[in-house]
């Protein structure tokens, strides 16, 4: 029996279970998933200070200030980065202050370091208009007790910095999934070893491995599996010490496509063995002890595909990020697609932007055993069911992998 793409997956999601949490050292947690929220325990800017090199003085006092008829200004306190003032500022006072440094009392505002002249103790002042918006205001940014840092919140740089910002030298993240990897069939070499007629290199485990990192997960990979129920069963069972498993082969109807009965001999429970989808329509999906098992295609495109249609999002949800989803655009077709679809297609192609939009080009090597087009893809069209062919210019729904 097959199963509509969207049964499949919305069964997986609900299996899937979100990882532990365990706390790392901010140093190595770029890209990790956070579990926890994080609270600011102070305001940021914790006090009013200055974002630029210059005087703070009373802002009123010199915005009528010009080159032809300057303010003077006694200045009482140079204030580095760090140091907080002594002498509050008032009217005919000034004091010198570096980015960073908190403004003294009484400042209410800050002029540029070009648009003044010191002179001894004193300093001309010959632009002073707007200078009351030259002060970082204690809390502007951030709000003792806000909510800054949310679960889920997948960490970039940015996030290292304001993890570093608010304390947080360990934070709670998600572990990342691990998921064993093994290929199957007696005609799948290791990729270092030399290939005796009819036998292809593990292309598929490492295709896989790398798709398994861009959603959150660590690949774990497991020796080839040669065509035996009971020595796949083995591997499968083997293979449970990881939090998820998935194979390539062994999934389609010949005599040799044994991973259906190396479930039922390893006691996992099928849930379906079909997904209405090209490529990769041969999926053998099962769960045994809260573990989820994904058998996909030998063919690396039918592989690929269905690893990110299926498997992606149940990585992406173990590692504890909230969407799953990959973002979507219209595009138009750059040449036309001449096939008839039945069931829902995905096409490896190049996404760009013109004037009016984005165009894309479906690329040339589509079948289910090429890898090229892999490759080299930056988007996925996404044809839905029973789509007749289309023409170039006609609009698609594309799924985006990379920047465009």
């Amino acid at each position: 029996m097959t199963v509509l793409l969207e049964t499949a997956r919305t069964a997986l999601l609900a299996a899937a279970v979100p990882a532990k949490a365990e706390p790392v050292p901010l140093e190595t947690c770029w890209r990790r998933v956070m579990a926890e929220a994080v609270v600011a325990d102070m305001d940021f800017p914790p006090f009013d200070r200055s974002p630029l090199d210059g005087y703070a003085l009373v802002a009123a006092e010199v915005e009528a200030a010009s080159f032809e008829q300057p303010v003077w200004l006694k200045v009482v306190e140079n204030l580095p980065a760090g140091r907080v003032a002594v002498q509050a500022i008032g009217r005919g006072l000034a004091a010198r202050i570096m980015t960073g440094a908190p403004v003294p009392a009484g400042a209410t505002g800050v002029v540029r370091l070009e648009d003044v002249a010191a002179e001894g103790g004193q300093v001309a002042i010959y632009h002073g208009a707007g200078c009351g918006d030259n002060i970082c205001v204690r809390g502007e940014e951030i709000a003792a007790g806000e909510r800054v840092i949310l679960p889920g919140t997948v960490i970039n740089a940015g996030v290292m910095g304001l993890l570093a910002l608010l304390g947080k030298d360990r934070p709670l993240v998600y572990q990342r999934p691990r998921a064993a990897i093994f290929a199957t069939g007696g005609e799948v070499r290791p990729v270092a070893e030399p290939l005796p007629p009819g036998a292809i290199r593990n292309s598929n485990s490492y295709m896989l491995a790398g798709q398994v990192l861009e959603a959150g997960g660590e690949p774990v990979h497991y020796s080839i599996a040669p065509d035996s129920t009971a020595e796949i069963a083995a591997r499968l069972a083997a293979a449970a010490e990881c939090d998820l498993v998935v194979t390539t082969g062994g999934v389609s109807v010949g005599d040799y496509d044994l991973m259906a009965d190396a479930y039922r001999a390893a006691g996992i429970t099928i849930l379906f063995e079909r997904v209405s989808i090209k490529p990769g329509m041969p999926v053998l999906a099962g769960v045994k002890d809260g573990r989820l098992y994904l058998g996909l295609s030998g063919n690396p495109a039918a592989a690929a595909i269905a690893f990110e249609q299926l498997v992606r999002p149940v990585i992406v949800k173990m590692s504890g990020r909230s969407n799953w989803a990959r973002p979507r655009a219209r595009a138009r077709l750059t040449s036309p697609f001449a096939k008839q679809t039945g069931a829902p297609r995905f096409l490896w192609a190049r996404c760009t932007p013109g004037e009016e939009g984005l165009y894309v080009q479906p690329l040339s090597f589509q079948g289910n055993g090429m890898l090229k087009s892999a490759a080299a893809a930056n988007a996925l069209i996404a044809i839905p069911a029973h789509s007749p062919p289309l023409p170039a210019g006609a609009e698609v729904e594309v799924l985006l992998l990379t920047g465009v």
